[in-house]
């Protein structure tokens, strides 16, 4: 894994948790830039995981493979899930699941960096 890219997302993830939180205590809507956020946190998740998968392909790797490719894959899902959530929850509680799927995403970064490191397997 690449610490450097590791942790924009995790920065990223808990930037796009705090603006949620702020828009879900203001008792607002998911918006526009809520799902901006979280495409742009998309889009590293993605990039994460082709930088993750080259790193598989090549010469070095974690010991618990299987764990982390599936870290790898289901990470990316929950910006998507968290974003169709959230707008279909059309009151307060729309950024509330996206603060809980910023939040979800951060975490599973850190286990995945645990994993590669071989401190958490």
């Amino acid at each position: 894994m690449t610490d450097v890219l590791a942790t924009v997302i995790i920065v990223v993830a808990l930037l796009a948790a705090a603006h949620a939180l702020v828009s879900a205590l203001r008792d607002r809507a998911m918006g526009v830039p809520h799902l901006v956020v979280l495409g742009v946190l998309e889009a590293l998740l993605v990039a994460q995981a082709v930088v993750g998968f080259v790193k598989l392909g090549g010469d070095g790797g974690p010991g618990a493979t299987a764990t982390f490719v599936g870290y790898l894959l289901g990470v990316l899902l929950i910006p998507v899930a968290g974003a169709g959530w959230g707008l279909l929850e059309r009151s307060r509680y729309g950024p509330g699941v996206i603060v809980v799927a910023c939040l979800a995403v951060a975490v599973m970064i850190v286990r995945m960096q645990q994993i590669w490191d071989g401190t958490g397997a």
